[in-house]
């Protein structure tokens, strides 16, 4: 291990002075392991006490991704060498070819070990952790040549991620002031650094009940719905995508008692007329749930004010609590959705989807959150695949979710209660084959509701 670090150290690959980082900070050592691929030799012996890192664990191992970018020639390297297959995340989804997010050949619940250069909080293996996971794959252990001991070990490992480290910041200092590369005051002022700089950890976590933030909203449906969400002891929502209305009454009867939320398509019903949605609005009193118009409303404000207003959905007839709409026209949208959505009720914004390929990509997600945090008193939530905003008044809720199927024909990819609610803190559920395809679909939303409230509870008893 001598070997390497003096080699890292002599291609320049470790270095020492002042160095202005990202972040702002100046920092007197910094890690350019980019500089690794001129070096074919030096690659290849860090293939190689990486993969002889990788045995020691005796872990299953069924294919690799480097994170990207600077991880991508050690995956590589491994990969070509002891013949693991490897998978590539892209760090952005082009709008055009496949659209994929992950290139290379994707099989469902195979183990995915990823491949990092320099870890320190652990955040971009998070994120490509999330990817993979999204696509089916399990991801529970990653491996990096070089540890800074910042925090990425524990903050992994509470993402259920084990980090094999190769080499640690303080073995690195050892080593070169043992073969006097440095001089131990460096070592010393370096030390110091990292234990006096090491930056917050940023955990994915649940801060708050649902109870204790019913009582901080301002918006008076989001604050029924958390606490029935409480009260009820159910984060499930019912997708109900059935054909006819008369079918939507009946099961939607069958599994009120355990849900929070009904979210309907009444553009998907032949037969749907004010009477129907009068009976939804009975049935919502019945058993405490939450109706929630799937509209997705997307075009300009005038727009979407006449499609509120004049629709053969009657949705002036107040049946509906929420309303969903895209971000893609911008605030427009919310400010025209104010100006018709009864007080008191509100607006969902689709941040995120479940489905292959879309393209609601970072900085779109990163606006639709701007946009949903900016009007916190009309904008209840947003539909997402994890959690994406820590305002307590913004209410995660994920769709396709279920417990025995990962994806459809059609590109819908599914995930179960555990990752979405305790591994990704969203707040709610949505589930629709599961419950309505079910042969007893009651006893199916049962399931559901006491898989994903036991996930919410262990997540706070978590922090």
């Amino acid at each position: 291990m001598d070997d390497l670090v003096v080699s890292l150290f002599e291609v320049e690959a470790v270095k020492f002075g002042s160095f202005r980082l990202k972040s702002g900070v100046d920092s007197p050592i910094y890690f350019d392991l980019r500089v690794i691929v001129s070096y074919p030799s030096l690659l290849v012996q860090v293939g190689e006490v990486m993969w002889n890192a990788i045995e020691k664990q005796k872990i299953t191992v069924n294919c690799l991704c480097g994170v990207p970018y600077a991880a991508l020639p050690f995956a590589t390297c491994i990969s070509t060498s002891h013949d693991v297959p490897m998978v590539m995340r892209r760090k952005e989804v082009k709008a055009h070819g496949t659209k994929r997010a992950v290139e290379g050949k994707v099989n469902e619940k195979e183990k995915c070990l990823i491949v990092e250069d320099v870890v320190s909080t652990g955040g971009s293996i998070l994120e490509t952790a999330e990817v993979l996971r999204a696509e089916g794959m399990v991801v529970e252990n990653a491996i990096v040549l070089l540890n800074r001991d910042q925090g990425g070990t524990e903050n992994l490992q509470g993402q259920g991620i084990q980090l094999i480290s190769v080499l640690s910041i303080h073995e690195v200092l050892d080593i070169l002031v043992k073969h006097e590369k440095i001089k131990p005051s460096i070592a010393q002022e370096v030390t110091h650094y990292i234990s006096g700089s090491t930056p917050p950890i940023r955990k994915i976590q649940r801060p708050y009940s649902y109870k204790q933030r019913a009582s901080v909203v301002s918006n008076p449906t989001a604050s029924r719905l958390l606490t029935l969400m409480d009260e009820k002891r159910t984060n499930l929502a019912f997708s109900a995508d059935v054909p006819t209305s008369k079918e939507l009454i009946r099961i939607v009867d069958e599994v009120g008692p355990h849900i929070c939320l009904l979210k309907t398509h009444v553009d998907i019903l032949p037969d749907f007329t004010l009477d129907v949605a009068k009976q939804l609005k009975s049935l919502a009193k019945k058993h405490a749930f939450v109706i929630m118009e799937d509209r997705k409303f997307s075009d300009i404000g005038n727009t979407c004010k006449l499609q509120y207003n004049y629709s053969h959905y009657h949705m002036q007839e107040e049946w509906a609590d929420l309303v969903t709409a895209h971000a893609l026209p911008g605030p427009g949208v919310i400010k025209a959705l104010r100006e018709v959505v009864p007080e008191g009720s509100g607006c969902v914004l689709v941040a995120e989807m479940s489905s292959e390929g879309n393209l609601a990509i970072s900085d779109y997600v990163q606006s639709a959150v701007k946009m949903a945090e900016a009007n916190k008193d009309f904008v209840v939530g947003v539909v997402c695949q994890k959690k994406l905003s820590d305002e307590p008044e913004i209410i995660h809720m994920t769709p396709g979710v279920n417990i025995v199927d990962t994806s459809d024909a059609l590109g819908q990819q599914y995930n179960s209660p555990e990752q979405v609610v305790g591994k990704r803190f969203s707040d709610v559920v949505i589930v629709g084959r599961g419950i309505y395809q079910a042969t007893d679909p009651s006893q199916n939303a049962e399931l559901y509701k006491e898989k994903a409230f036991q996930e919410y509870m262990k997540s706070l008893q978590d922090q």
